[in-house]
């Protein structure tokens, strides 16, 4: 299989020599100069014929030895009906004036004169045709151009070709799983775009790759603390010699373990089937303020738990979208809210409506975040309180960013510490 730079070389010197003799070509049949230059040749001699006939006493047949050339064959007639001339031109030769012919293209040039009563014919060897002649003239300059320009293209295509050659290797070591290749560049061309666009196909490549690993790792995890807890209050209870009050505190968090293990197996797979979702096909037409009372209602247990006050204010709003995603959105920033109030804190929701969009508001008064945790709230498994660690996984608020993603929708935080958090929510109309 030849090698791309194979492939253009070939093409390029072709293309170049196919003109250079397409080239010549056209040129004969343009050679109106190099006509010119014969007839004045030929009538030289002519003259020179005449000059010597009149000027010496040597014979015919003697000035025309002396006078014949390498290049011009001088020759006497012995039928002037053999070659056709018209009764003008036969007129003008017999009055002892020179006349040329021009009959043929490219060997028919000759030019006829009358001496004492000899007709004699000066014209090219046979040999010697125009192409001949052009030919000995140019062939070196078509064959220094034609090899020059082939030594050129060979350079020009090696030099073009290069970032090809590395292109395959960085996709052959792509394939290998290595995605730490990145190509310098330097052209803007579109092989120079092309290289700037694997470069950034290796970088997203490479960060899916960690994100892999750290799910890996953080699901390994997530799932080894509860699975280990669960083991070891198990064993306890195995050996016996426990009081009621211990039996009932060790249940109970096998209970709790139990549960944040189903929590967790629940959202791993509610996060893996909408990040495979592209498309939102159950859409209809609901009451959006009736959802949030709805999920504020599901979530009572919690809030009431802490005596949190909620303060509500939603707007009459009826929006077409997937109402079992949406409820997931509700559920997931609402229970975060309830989780990081203070006990008798205060959580404010509300919905509004404008031309474009319907935003939803949830604030709370509790712990709050920095500036660095609020830039990774929607990593999955990233938890910046781990106080409240054994209270979720860290998979509610990238489920929520994923949801958001999908339908179009927007996410936007403020938080500062010890003084709580607010997620706006911003959904298209």
């Amino acid at each position: 299989m030849k090698k791309i730079s194979v492939k253009l070389a070939l093409f390029f010197i072709t293309i170049i020599c196919v003109s250079s003799i397409l080239s010549f070509i056209v040129t004969i049949f343009f050679t109106s100069g190099l006509k010119e230059e014969i007839k004045f040749n030929q009538e030289t001699i002519a003259i020179a014929i005449l000059d010597l006939r009149q000027k010496t006493d040597l014979r015919l047949e003697e000035i025309i030895s002396i006078i014949s050339s390498s290049m011009y064959e001088v020759r006497t007639i012995e039928n002037i009906e053999e070659i056709q001339l018209t009764a003008e031109e036969l007129k003008k030769l017999q009055n002892h004036e020179i006349i040329f012919l021009s009959r043929l293209k490219f060997q028919g040039h000759a030019t006829l004169l009358m001496v004492d009563d000899s007709y004699i014919q000066i014209n090219l060897y046979p040999h010697n045709t125009v192409f001949k002649i052009v030919g000995s003239r140019v062939w070196f300059t078509l064959l220094s151009f034609v090899f020059i320009a082939a030594m050129l293209i060979i350079l020009l295509v090696k030099r073009i070709v290069r970032p090809v050659v590395n292109l395959t290797w960085a996709t052959q070591e792509v394939a290998k799983g290595n995605f730490n290749v990145q190509l310098e560049h330097k052209s803007e061309d579109e092989i120079g775009q092309l290289m700037e666009n694997f470069n950034k196909m290796t970088k997203e490549l490479n960060n899916i790759e960690l994100l892999r690993k750290d799910f890996i790792t953080n699901v390994s995890h997530e799932f080894k603390t509860p699975i280990a807890s669960i083991q070891g209050f198990a064993k306890l209870l195995q050996q016996g010699n426990l009081s009621d009050d211990e039996k009932q505190e060790y249940t109970n968090i096998i209970v709790e373990e139990t549960a944040r293990l189903s929590n967790l197996s629940s959202n791993i797979l509610k996060l893996s089937k909408i990040e495979n979702q592209e498309i939102v096909e159950k859409m209809t037409l609901f009451s959006l303020d009736e959802q949030i009372r709805k999920s504020i209602l599901l979530l009572e247990h919690a809030w009431s738990k802490k005596n949190i006050e909620l303060d509500i204010n939603l707007e009459k709003v009826n929006y077409v979208g997937d109402e079992g995603l949406l409820e997931q959105i509700w559920l997931n920033l609402l229970s975060n809210a309830i989780k990081f109030s203070d006990v008798n804190g205060i959580i404010g929701i509300r919905l509004s409506k404008t031309i474009s969009a319907v935003k939803v508001i949830i604030k709370d008064n509790g712990i709050g975040m920095r500036e660095e945790n609020m830039m990774r709230i929607f990593e999955k498994f990233y938890q910046g309180d781990k106080t409240h660690s054994h209270e979720g996984n860290g998979l509610g608020l990238p489920l929520v960013k994923r949801i958001l993603d999908l339908l179009g929708g927007k996410i936007y935080v403020e938080s500062k510490l010890q003084e709580g958090s607010t997620f706006t929510v911003e959904l298209p109309l």
